[in-house]
């Protein structure tokens, strides 16, 4: 069961059939439609996630109520709020579907103690949120280094799914620009 997940593992970190067993005794499933949030601004998240199918988007409000979006997960991505979890404090994001998705998820609890139990799934979490950390810096440096135009070109190059599958206001967001200046942007290339 869960084939995709113990695939994404063994790209990590290789996994023995025991520990697959073990740890697929705590995953748990939960199906969301689209719109559908995963978890709310003010909720404390208790889990890892990890997607099965579908597209989820995690986004805050600013001050003004404006949606900013901050990053897109597909289909074999984990998901997590970490402060929140680390820290047992209220979520300042959201996690909604954008499209009908099927999520896996590792109460933090269950985790914790799989940790207790064995060195290789303390180094199997560490390297899983450390390739998190990795994709969240290079967000920060992508806002911060290029333009918006430069921006729209690196995602058109490097990360073509986000321009099929995103919708432009959320896009627009992700980029840091208003959808009118995507759209110019888009004309103009």
């Amino acid at each position: 069961m869960y084939p995709s997940l113990k695939h994404t593992f063994d790209k990590i970190l290789k996994i023995s059939d025991e520990d697959w067993q073990t740890f697929e005794s705590i995953i748990e499933t939960k199906n969301l439609k689209k719109k559908d949030y995963l978890l709310r601004q003010g909720q404390i998240c208790r889990a890892v996630y990890f997607l099965s199918s579908g597209i989820i988007r995690t986004f805050h409000l600013n001050d003004d109520g404006k949606e900013i979006n901050t990053a897109f997960y597909f289909q074999n991505d984990f998901l997590r709020e970490i402060e929140s979890m680390t820290n047992h404090t209220p979520s300042k994001k959201n996690l909604q579907a954008i499209e009908d998705s099927t999520v896996l998820f590792f109460d933090k609890a269950k985790l914790t103690a799989l940790y207790e139990k064995s060195d290789f799934y303390q180094k199997l979490g560490r390297m899983i949120l450390e390739k998190l950390t990795i994709i969240e810096q290079r967000y920060s440096s992508f806002l911060t280094a290029y333009s918006p135009k430069e921006r729209y070109l690196y995602i058109l190059e490097n990360r073509p799914e986000l321009i099929e599958q995103i919708p432009l206001q959320y896009l627009a967001s992700y980029l840091g620009i208003s959808r009118e200046s995507l759209s110019r942007i888009r004309k103009r290339i």
